[in-house]
């Protein structure tokens, strides 16, 4: 592969990071939840990769394992999340959703999905589809290469 081609991919694949986490933060100023941005990420967190032990809930979310052990005292104390002894290891402690924190994260998606379609009058639905399609096949296609 030639230099050129390389700078290409490297150049799109950093514009559309930037432009991923542009239109989420845009998402959640339009959408007009009141949910803090770092308890709608953690409840993320905790609904993609399901139950955590907190060290690897610092990890994913890249914060440090004080500034997790704190979120997650936030998400308990509000219902959201339970913590529990892990099995094979009784000095760690694993955190999980509650009924209460997927419902509440679902209602924060919906808000902001209504508040950014309502504002989207130049895409159908099939458009849409296809957009997140292609993301979708991204994520999958980074998730199966696995860490570098």
């Amino acid at each position: 592969m030639q230099q050129s081609q390389v700078t290409s991919i490297d150049d799109s694949v950093v514009n559309l990071l930037v432009t991923a986490a542009r239109l989420t933060r845009l998402a959640g100023v339009m959408g007009g939840d009141d949910l803090p941005r770092a308890v709608m990420r953690a409840l993320a967190v905790l609904d993609e990769h399901g139950a955590l032990r907190v060290s690897e809930f610092a990890r994913v979310d890249r914060c440090s394992q004080p500034a997790a052990t704190n979120l997650i005292g936030k998400l308990v104390a509000d219902g959201y999340a339970s913590r529990r002894r892990d099995a094979s290891d009784s000095r760690a402690v694993v955190v999980e959703l509650t009924p209460a924190g997927r419902a509440r994260l679902s209602a924060a998606r919906v808000t902001y999905g209504a508040a950014i379609a309502s504002r989207l009058t130049g895409f159908d639905a099939e458009r849409l589809d296809r957009i997140h399609a292609e993301l979708a096949e991204l994520l999958e296609a980074l998730k199966s290469a696995g860490p570098q």
